[in-house]
């Protein structure tokens, strides 16, 4: 099965491209990006904001909190399959939105707005 060296998705044998992030798929992940589990390094002081499971709301989000001149990061995990307008996992995974400790109350109002009555 191919994947994404991007998002880390695996794909049905015989799809050449990631449709979301438009690269080419490899036909195995490189050792340090097949365990989707592992924690990998954040840049210091970010805390956890949001997590979901659902690409349009983390992707919304994220956008929203950068217009408010807050930066944030976004990690994904798993392995997912488009349905419809949302999306379903394959594996445990999802979506994990970062902010700066120091912009964390900002941006919980930030995210009440915004996603708490999508999910």
């Amino acid at each position: 099965m191919p994947f994404c060296p991007l998002c880390k998705s695996e794909y049905s044998a015989g799809t050449k491209r990631c449709p979301d992030c438009e690269v080419d798929l490899l036909e195995e992940l490189p050792e340090e990006l097949e365990s989707n589990d592992s924690e990998e390094e954040l840049p210091e002081n970010l805390v956890l904001l949001y997590r979901t499971r659902n690409k349009v709301y983390a992707e919304f989000l994220k956008e929203t909190l950068e217009n408010s001149d807050i930066p944030c990061y976004l990690k994904t995990s798993g392995s997912f399959l488009e349905e419809g307008l949302g999306y379903v996992t394959k594996k445990k995974g999802g979506y994990k939105i970062y902010v700066p400790e120091d912009k964390y109350e900002e941006s919980i109002a930030i995210k009440e707005q915004t996603v708490s009555d999508l999910e």
